[in-house]
């Protein structure tokens, strides 16, 4: 019988890769269009192609900024899905690299993860503690 967990990892990796390339192409579409609504804008025919294409014009957009959101909120369900596989996979340095990484370009504060000289700090009390007994 195959590893259910890994078969569910697999799985998790397989639509985070399709919601991250959905995003991608979406992004790309978006400066596409972008480039379009300003062809429209300077030519000299703007209010024709307002007549005969008013709807794509205007519709287009507000369709893609609606699948842009799905595809951000599917990603966020997604790294809150996958936060907790990752982590119990990590070594502990390695949880930090990424919180010394991400927490300065996205909103600072301090680690989630106690640093080395913590760690250090909590075994020898924790040895002391064994040696010696609690203290009152």
């Amino acid at each position: 019988m195959p590893n259910k967990n890994a078969s569910s990892q697999a799985a998790w990796a397989l639509l985070t890769e399709g919601v991250v390339s959905a995003r991608v192409e979406a992004h790309r579409l978006k400066l596409l269009l972008n480039r379009a609504q300003k062809l429209v804008d300077k030519s000299e025919h703007t209010e024709h192609l307002h007549q005969v294409a008013g709807d794509i014009i205007l519709g287009v957009p507000k369709r893609l900024e609606r699948l842009e959101m799905d595809l951000d909120r599917t990603s966020l369900a997604l790294a809150k899905m996958g936060e907790s596989f990752l982590e119990a996979r990590l070594p502990l340095h390695d949880k930090n690299k990424v919180d010394e990484a991400v927490q300065p370009a996205f909103g600072g504060g301090s680690s989630r993860y106690a640093s080395d000289a913590v760690n250090r700090l909590a075994v020898r009390f924790l040895l002391a503690t064994l040696r010696d007994g609690p203290h009152e």
